[in-house]
């Protein structure tokens, strides 16, 4: 982003907090903007970092879904365990 654009720290402290909606209402407020304008400048600036930057808006949480997976294989592996003995 340009110096024009440069956003404020406490937008830019929103954003890096994954508070994306409270980043997007501290810029209206700041530069009198409409709803989209700001969100707009909001994804652009994210979608603007470098992956892996450690924005938490732009990471996956996967461990869920692995979590859910191995209890699925668990449970699988101990009903044939029951059927087959």
């Amino acid at each position: 982003m340009n110096e024009d654009t440069e956003l404020p720290q406490d937008v830019l402290a929103a954003i890096r907090a994954n508070r994306k909606i409270d980043a997007i209402k501290l810029l209206r407020e700041q530069r009198n903007l409409g709803l989209k304008e700001a969100k707009d400048v909001v994804d652009a600036y994210i979608d603007s970092l470098p992956p892996g930057s450690g924005n938490r808006s732009q990471q996956t949480d996967h461990g869920t879904g692995r979590l859910v997976i191995a209890v699925l294989v668990v449970a699988a592996i101990y009903a044939a365990y029951k059927v087959f003995s």
